[in-house]
């Protein structure tokens, strides 16, 4: 997650939606990371409720900068994030964990053996669905805008006049090469996707073929 003060937004970095090409353009801008471990120990043991002094993680979700910015900060920000067919999504992690030894879930993620257990191994996991990032315990959306990966350039081009910034095309960085997502899927893998990430895929408005 990044907040700026100056530019007065809160950006949500989801997984595998070229999050990585944004913060490139969008870290200058932002509060400093704190520094040392002692920052980090506070914040994890939920004693730090500063957001300029909280250490974030990098895909933390919309509820932790709600509950520690100031409430008139926190509406008045832009809120913003991105996010990708869930279907398409799924096969990207899953490459890009498998190509990564050195990820701490890569063994588990290679030891599955095939994509669709894979899929079952995430469906329990909260951080699996993008929806969760973005909304209230209650399902109620706290971001201002949600572009998406497909019309990438479009959508970033809409963030940076709202925050005021020139624009820049992202550049292409930490990207997972892999065979059309549809080849992953058989009927059942496909089913299965589309019935435990139904609720992003109605609010964000995806097919499997789009």
């Amino acid at each position: 997650m990044l907040i700026s003060d100056s530019h007065k937004f809160v950006f949500l970095r989801m997984r595998k939606v070229a999050s990585t090409s944004m913060k490139t353009i969008l870290l200058p801008l932002c509060i400093p990371r704190p520094a040392g471990k002692l920052a980090h120990l506070k914040s994890r043991a939920r004693l730090e409720w500063d957001y300029r002094k909280y250490v974030f993680r990098a895909h933390d979700d919309i509820r932790s900068a709600q509950r520690r910015m100031p409430k008139e900060k926190f509406e008045q920000y832009f809120k913003f994030a991105f996010v990708r067919n869930p279907w398409e999504r799924l096969v990207s992690e899953y490459e890009y964990l498998l190509g990564r030894p050195t990820h701490g879930r890569h063994a588990q993620v290679k030891k599955l053996g095939n994509f669709k257990k894979f899929i079952q191994m995430q469906i329990p996991r909260s951080d699996a669905y993008q929806i969760n990032m973005l909304c209230s315990r209650q399902g109620k959306l706290l971001v201002d805008f949600i572009g998406k990966l497909e019309n990438q350039q479009h959508d970033w081009q809409i963030v940076c006049t709202r925050i005021g910034i020139p624009y820049h095309p992202l550049p292409r960085k930490n990207t997972t090469r892999h065979k059309p997502f549809q080849d992953y899927y058989d009927a059942e893998s496909r089913q299965l996707v589309a019935l435990h990430w139904r609720r992003e895929i109605k609010l964000f408005g995806y097919e499997f073929n789009n």
